[in-house]
């Protein structure tokens, strides 16, 4: 369970209608992207009442602050919810965005947009503070609603263990957490406002299938109707009301009293009755304007010499984030300017938090380079970097602006501690200073002409500690501030328009936002009246029009609008209210003031544990078995341990046919370090080496893992063991039916990884990964065998949801005892059975077209309908050869035929194939030649390569 931005729910929604990927699945089996430790976090412990606040000294006010919404919010959530959580709520803070990108309390790298999670093991709340005071504690209180939605859901399940556990939508349990936490963001009612007028809105039953991003507005705004019209106090009658209910909706049914349907028809109706009679005042962003990119946000006019403007913008309609420029007018296709989100420096352009500029045909921005954020300078007529800089003090650089002497760069940054401020960045002497130092949010500096001034967005007013943002001037030679607009909305996104002589913001202080100009004294007047929403104005030279990015029809475009002679009659001038300030109220409370800070303690708790029995597989007999993991509150230290047993169910039999193994792995560091322990015995048969053997081995071993970059990381393993090994069937070489010594191996890997998931597998950039090793028999003085693997995939994107994918494996291993490998099955040579086709030495080569066939399948039966998910297909031909020492193999093996699949769990597929085999070089006899020539229907299930 987590918060979401809305500005990430627009990059999700804008696309939610072309289906695009999302990042790689971090971390799966051999590949995946890093997740990097960068910082020594010293963590201390604040402890409330209730809440113990996870901290490092560099954020300490804010986890004072956190600490005492925290336990108001406990109290005003135990009251409306009539319910107590059992146990302590370990809340961990990180200071920016960058910092919760390391926490090991995830297992992935949560992406930008996510504001807060709740996970459900150790019920621990994780988020970031990333500079807005308002935002932190919305999202704290959304997270703690989770923690009390668990704490009544298992508390119910525990009284009644056999109940019928009726699972709650995710629309209910988000859109609860938004209604408890504060009022609908005008955002989030800008997304429920173009649903209606779009006439998309979906039925309470079909939301209860949707789990993307729009169950966050969607579900606030359900719950506030349901509230206002049925009473609030049917939520906690509801939760009561799960366990005896088979659904959902037959609960929604017994607590209000009305079908799904008929609660759907009543919002809707409430919805249109609130909506439609604002179409006659705005008119739709397409008709008031004219589109130019379409999925693109952060717009910037830009100018090469001797060329025409061109308007440069972020867009990730590939589901890569890159840089993109294109004409205003159209004339020519958009070019990729950066390529972004594949290699290091570029991870992250912070789509929806920073703008860009530009100068005399450079590119201004700022990326996610390693641990902190980079200041990029980019030449569209060399297309390359031409400048970079970061900074040791700052985590986080958005919204960068060139002054008009060309000299000095404003932008605004985020401390270590979490607090965002103004600097200024002067590229001669390459000197960084700071222009403000307070608790506010100051954001989107722009210079005035004279170049002794910024304007920006700060939340430092009146109404700044409910979320109210307005514009501000600040005079770099005094310090002076002064408000240029004022009032309990979001003036945001301030640029200087030089051929009007005023600065043209973005505002929602009529609900929506829309565009507005103010001169440099405060008087100011509305420029357009059209629907959903404008963001970033960028004024075009010598042009009437302004380009900005308009939300329309769930997604985001980049337009071009002109000023509404209508709207131009509304004036404004800066209010009153205009210099009041606040404070951080929670560092007032003295109970918050008292509260003492203790040194994290580490501590294992038991996450999990799995047991189970089955006949066959490594054992020769049965095997039955538990695995345990545990881990520390902050998810720094893992142990598990696992306990099995092979043999023939002969009591006298189970201590030798024991085995066990126990690994520590410290991942607090950026290298990442494990040891473990184990014991081996057993009666086995190894079909690969057509080997009945039996083994009793004891040893340890540790491994290694330095991520190099998101995207590339070296791995390395070694093991030292002791083997009593005898072969009953079969033996590798003469005279080695016995082998009693001492055994090392060693391993080594490179991996590279940028690659691109729809649910069903990747879809664009690549994958390698390349290990080799040795295992030596040191009482002999002998290798074992020594190993050499390359894997490498590449994936050809030719529509949004189609690509080629290619795939290239080689296998190698010779010594004592080689290790054979099977290229059968579905995972390297399809159609094949598994261990039909083994060798130590081998290649695989595979080509594949993937290709959308539906987006998803509902399926009507007599007690209801079942919707299940995506549905891909795919043209494909793989080709191997395989052979060992001494008897090499010139056939080569390939399959050929078309599979569908389809991801029950996102990355993990459903896979059917039907095909032919074939061979090449000659077949042999008839009956070889009748088995290379058979057709086939397999089934699989697991990861797509």
């Amino acid at each position: 369970m987590n918060r979401v931005r809305l500005a990430a729910f627009a990059l999700a929604g804008s696309l939610v209608a072309t289906a695009g990927p999302s990042p790689a699945r971090a971390q799966l089996g051999a590949f995946g992207q890093n997740k990097i430790q960068y910082r020594d976090f010293d963590w201390h412990v604040l402890a409330g009442p209730h809440v113990d606040v996870y901290y490092y000294p560099a954020e300490e006010a804010i986890a004072r602050v956190a600490l005492g919404y925290a336990e108001a919010s406990y109290d005003t959530l135990a009251l409306r919810l009539n319910h107590q959580v059992t146990t302590r709520i370990p809340l961990v803070l990180y200071a920016s965005h960058s910092d919760f990108e390391q926490t090991n309390v995830l297992p992935f790298v949560p992406p930008e947009g996510v504001l807060g999670v709740t996970e459900y093991l150790k019920r621990r709340v994780t988020l970031p503070f990333r500079g807005s005071y308002s935002e932190f504690r919305h999202t704290l209180r959304h997270e703690l609603v989770h923690v009390f939605q668990l704490s009544i859901i298992t508390q119910q399940f525990t009284l009644y263990p056999r109940a019928r556990r009726a699972g709650v939508p995710l629309w209910w349990s988000e859109g609860l957490a938004e209604y408890f936490s504060s009022e609908q963001e005008t955002r989030d009612e800008m997304v429920v406002r173009d649903l209606t007028l779009n006439g998309r809105l979906p039925s309470i039953s079909e939301l209860g299938y949707t789990t993307n991003p729009i169950v966050y507005p969607l579900g606030g705004e359900l719950h506030r109707f349901l509230a206002r019209t049925y009473g609030e106090w049917r939520i906690n009658l509801l939760y009561g009301t799960l366990w005896k209910s088979r659904s959902f909706e037959e609960a929604l049914v017994a607590v209000y009293g009305r079908t799904p349907a008929e609660l759907t028809t009543q919002w809707h109706y409430a919805l249109r009755q609130r909506f439609f009679p604002q179409v006659a005042e705005r008119q739709p962003l397409p008709v008031a304007g004219r589109a130019i990119a379409e999925v693109a946000v952060k717009p910037v006019a830009v100018q090469r010499p001797g060329e025409e403007p061109e308007i440069a913008y972020l867009s990730p309609r590939t589901g890569y984030t890159n840089i993109y420029a294109a004409p205003v007018d159209g004339t020519r296709r958009p070019r990729v300017v950066v390529a972004g989100e594949r290699s290091p420096e570029f991870e992250s352009f912070h789509a929806f938090a920073s703008r860009m500029d530009a100068r005399d045909g450079v590119l201004l921005f700022a990326s996610k380079y390693g641990d902190r954020d980079a200041l990029f300078f980019w030449s569209l007529t060399t297309n390359r970097a031409v400048g970079r800089y970061q900074f040791d003090t700052l985590v986080a650089i958005l919204s960068p602006s060139w002054a008009p002497d060309g000299k000095r760069v404003a932008f605004s940054g985020l401390t270590q501690g979490g607090v965002s401020d103004l600097f200024i960045f002067e590229m001669g002497p390459r000197t960084l200073t700071r222009v403000t130092r307070d608790d506010y949010e100051d954001l989107d500096p722009v210079w005035m002409p004279d170049g002794r001034s910024l304007v920006y967005a700060s939340d430092r007013a009146a109404g700044g500690d409910e979320g109210a943002h307005n514009l501000f001037r600040r005079d770099l030679a005094t310090g002076e501030t002064r408000a240029l607009t004022s009032g309990r909305w979001l003036d945001e996104s301030p640029r200087w328009d030089a051929g009007r002589g005023l600065i043209v913001f973005s505002s929602d202080r009529d609900g929506t936002f829309n565009l507005y100009t103010v001169d440099t004294l405060g008087a100011g007047r509305r420029e357009t009246r059209v629907d959903g929403g404008v963001f970033d104005p960028a004024p075009l030279r010598d042009d009437a029009r302004t380009v900005v990015a308009g939300f329309s029809n769930l997604s985001w475009s980049i337009f071009t609008l002109r000023p509404d002679s209508g709207a131009r009659a509304e004036t404004f001038a800066v209010g009153a209210d205009s210099s009041g300030q606040w404070r951080w109220r929670e560092l007032a409370d003295t109970t918050v003031a008292r509260a003492g800070s203790q040194r994290y303690r580490r501590r294992f708790s038991l996450d999990f544990a799995a047991g189970g029995g089955s006949t066959g597989g490594a054992g020769y007999a049965a095997s039955q078995g538990a695995q345990l993991f545990f881990s520390d509150l902050l998810g720094d230290h893992v142990l598990l341990t696992s306990f099995a047993l092979y043999g023939d169910g002969a009591v006298n039999d189970a201590l030798s046919n024991l085995n066990a193994d126990v690994f520590y792995l410290n991942q607090s560091k950026r290298l990442n370090w494990g040891f473990g322990a184990f014991r081996l015995a057993g009666t086995f048969d190894d079909r690969l080496a057509d080997q009945l053997y039996r083994e009793t081995s004891s040893g340890a071993y540790a491994a290694v893992r330095y991520p190099l970059s998101r995207f590339r990381r070296v791995e390395m393993q070694t093991r030292v063991e002791y083997s009593d090994r005898t072969d009953i069937i079969g033996t590798a070489a003469p005279g080695t039916g016995r082998r009693r010594g001492t055994l090392t191996s060693n391993y080594l890997s490179f991996v590279s990884d940028n690659s691109l998931w729809l649910d069903t597998g990747p879809i664009d950039g690549g994958r390698y990964n390349l290990t080799g090793g040795v295992v030596s028999d040191v009482t002999h003085g002998a290798f074992e065998n020594w190993t050499a693997v390359a894997d490498a995939r590449r994936y050809l994107r030719t529509t949004q949801q189609s690509a080629f994918a290619l795939r290239a494996f080689g296998y190698l291993s010779d010594g004592t005892r080689p290790r054979p490998i099977p290229i059968g099955g579905s995972w390297l040579l399809r159609g094949y059975p598994y261990f039909s086709e083994i060798g130590t030495k081998a290649w695989v080569a595979s080509a594949e077209w993937r290709f959308p066939i539906a987006d998803f399948v509902t399926l009507g039966f007599p007690f209801g309908a079942v919707r299940f998910p995506q549905v891909q297909g795919a043209i494909y031909n793989d080709l191997a050869q395989r052979w060992s020492s001494g008897a090499y193999d010139r056939r080569f093996l390939g399959s050929a035929g078309i599979g569908f699949r389809m991801a029950l769990i996102p990355g993990f597929v459903f896979r059917v194939d039907v095909g032919k085999r074939y061979s090449l070089n000659g077949d042999g006899s008839a009956e070889a030649r009748d088995y290379y020539r058979r057709r086939y229907v397999s089934l699989f299930y697991g990861y797509n390569y």
